[in-house]
């Protein structure tokens, strides 16, 4: 939606002292306290009388050379109804859709005119519920004197439309679907007498308009409650009633771009942005040339590309929609773009930057989202006290329409990943069960944010479990890995790490270095993934006796985490790297243990007497220590504490 720039149209062309018409203005004719924007008047302070007032204006409606200046000068200077300059400012506002078209003041504004202007109530109540949901579109902030208005309207399907999208607006998901349920309740009602409100050829016919603004707001409500199928169907059928304006139409469409983020997937919906020609007969969701780039497209731009691993991409994107918000630091678009830069710049290293976005999520009304965002920071910094194991609690129950689900997602991933850092793995599983558990009303937006957090449940799998659950951890991590490069350097770690605890040295080194070669040919892996891998390597090849070879990837890894400020990451390489260069012997030359030995020093490294031993691998007491007395002579260790000490962690 085109914003007023508070730029005086009369200021082309036209005499000192023009009272000025486009800048913040009240609703319907200007007061005679409107001051004149000439450079000496300014300083004078001096008042006009209307009738002076609409004189001027006169004046430069005939001598201005945009059309729609000239509109505007008009609309200042009519101090009766008009019905034709009613529907002149309509139709001047309906098709903002290009910068030749573009308004001097908002969308909003031209409707409220017309409505001060039109002669016919049913005109007037039209324009004026346009211009709430003008207003709507855009996400602006309220003007609480349109909305004053929009209160003594009676009842419509219409005015329960936009009567909805305010409530989105609130986060009142509850009072917007009882809303909407009355709006489709009104426009049942306005079906079944159609011929009796207005003929079908009426430019103003409220059948098939409301029913597409319906659909739109429809739309609205299901994205931000991360509905992503019913985001599409409601986008879609409001874009093929083909009624839409300019404004409505351009909102529909980002709608339908966002829910398939959801329905579709980022990778399906930055196909659709980068090309023109639709990928199949029929509607597509690619924008228009003119509204491509708007802020709100930046932004799921912007997202989507954070979600596929394009991540300087993708701070550039929202570091625009930033820019475009600064006048409005509690825009929702603001406080959204906030919370993924801040992933963005964590994923790429610049840990500082991500600290300063942080700040700014405070000022945006970012709550559980911001504090959430710094617990992360603060956890792979090692600022802070560490959770206590067992201490994540899930938020608040949640209810269909309570809070929206995104902003949930976001803070609940970045716990995850704070307690992941801790290496609390039973806490990581415990959160991702809640958060992919259907009562917790999130929708569609955990799998969304998949991309997040499926490494860190991949990890906890490993490290907490053997077998079936392990591997189905790794399955579901290296199928999102194939389309997110950067990922798949994660999942080799993780295979490695599970190889290791099975036991199979040789093939953990095979994954480890398959995780080195694709990193070389990706064209971003987050710094402390890089350094994991490289820490997990380094720490292998010592334990298999390459102590030199692993010793300098060990030493890489800790500069990469020194560099980042990871400081407890960095502690923990400084440790291993003094303890393994002491070791003069492989904890495990290729194959000197059995599977069986195998298993069972798993089990006593664990903590298992022998009799729990035998009763889980189903053999005698007496078969355990015989293998015990085997696993102690071939890895040179005495007791049951120097073979947990020596065992891979």
């Amino acid at each position: 939606m085109a914003e007023s720039t508070g730029v005086c149209p009369s200021r082309h062309g036209k005499p000192a002292g023009l009272p000025c018409a486009a800048g913040p203005l009240p609703h319907g004719r200007p007061s005679a306290d409107a001051r004149p924007c000439g450079r000496g008047s300014a300083s004078s302070g001096t008042r006009i009388d209307p009738p002076r007032f609409r004189a001027l204006h006169l004046v430069a409606a005939a001598e201005a050379p945009d059309p729609q200046q000239a509109l505007i000068h008009r609309a200042l200077a009519t101090g009766r109804p008009d019905a034709a300059l009613a529907a002149a400012l309509e139709e001047a506002a309906v098709a903002v859709g290009s910068p030749a078209h573009a308004s001097l003041v908002s969308t909003r504004q031209l409707l409220v005119w017309a409505a001060d202007l039109s002669a016919d109530r049913s005109a007037r109540e039209h324009r004026l519920l346009l211009a709430a949901l003008h207003d709507l579109c855009g996400e602006n902030p309220l003007d609480m004197e349109l909305w004053a208005r929009i209160e003594t309207l009676p009842p419509s399907p219409l005015r329960h439309a936009a009567w909805a999208g305010r409530a989105v607006m609130e986060d009142r998901f509850g009072a917007a679907l009882d809303h909407l349920r009355a709006a489709r309740r009104g426009l049942a009602f306005w079906y079944a007498r159609e011929d009796e409100v207005t003929s079908p050829g009426s430019r103003l016919n409220p059948v098939p308009s409301a029913g597409a603004v319906i659909d739109t707001v429809e739309a609205a409500v299901a994205c931000r409650m991360a509905r992503g199928g019913a985001t599409v169907d409601a986008a879609t059928r409001a874009l093929d009633a083909r009624v839409l304006d300019t404004v409505q139409a351009r909102a529909a469409r980002r709608l339908l771009l966002a829910g398939q983020v959801y329905a579709a997937g980022p990778h399906h919906v930055l196909r659709l942005l980068g090309d023109s020609t639709p990928a199949t007969p029929g509607r597509t969701a690619t924008p228009e040339a003119a509204e491509r780039w708007s802020s709100r497209l930046l932004l799921v731009r912007g997202e989507c590309r954070v979600l596929t691993g394009d991540l300087e991409a993708a701070a550039g994107d929202l570091r625009e929609v930033l820019r475009r918000h600064q006048a409005s630091p509690g825009h929702p678009e603001r406080r959204r773009a906030l919370e993924r830069l801040t992933i963005a710049h964590f994923l790429l290293g610049n840990w500082q930057e991500a600290e300063a976005v942080v700040d700014g999520i405070d000022t945006a009304g970012g709550g559980t989202a911001g504090r959430a965002l710094r617990a992360l920071l603060s956890a792979f910094r090692g600022s802070g006290a560490p959770p206590r194991r067992g201490s994540w609690v899930p938020p608040a129950p949640t209810t269909p329409g309570a809070a929206e689900p995104d902003h949930v997602v976001i803070a609940t991933v970045a716990r995850i990943l704070a307690l992941s850092a801790h290496r609390h793995h039973g806490d990581v599983l415990a959160a991702i069960r809640w958060l992919t558990a259907p009562s917790s009303a999130l929708e569609d937006a955990p799998a969304k944010f998949a991309p997040l957090w499926l490494p860190a449940r991949a990890e906890a799998a490993v490290e907490t479990a053997t077998g079936a659950s392990s591997l189905a951890g790794l399955a579901e991590l290296h199928e999102c890995a194939e389309r997110i490069p950067y990922l798949m350097v994660t999942h080799h770690r993780l295979a490695g790490r599970a190889a290791e605890l099975r036991g199979n040295p040789t093939a953990a080194v095979d994954a480890y270095e398959e995780g080195l070669s694709t990193a070389k040919g990706c064209a971003h892996v987050p710094p402390v993934h890089l350094a994991q891998l490289e820490s997990a390597y380094g720490r292998l090849l010592c334990l298999l006796g390459h102590t030199a070879s692993g010793l300098r990837h060990l030493e890489r890894a800790q500069h990469t985490f020194a560099s980042l400020g990871a400081f407890p990451f960095d502690h923990r390489c400084t440790q291993e790297r003094a303890a393994l260069a002491e070791r003069a012997s492989p904890l495990w030359p290729d194959g000197a243990l059995t599977e069986r030995g195998l298993a069972v020093a798993r089990l006593v490294v664990s903590g298992l007497t022998n009799s729990q031993v035998a009763e889980n691998l189903l053999i005698s007491e007496k078969a355990v220590e015989h293998h015990l007395g085997r696993i102690y002579r071939t890895l040179g260790v005495r007791t049951r504490a120097e073979l947990a000490s020596r065992w891979p962690r």
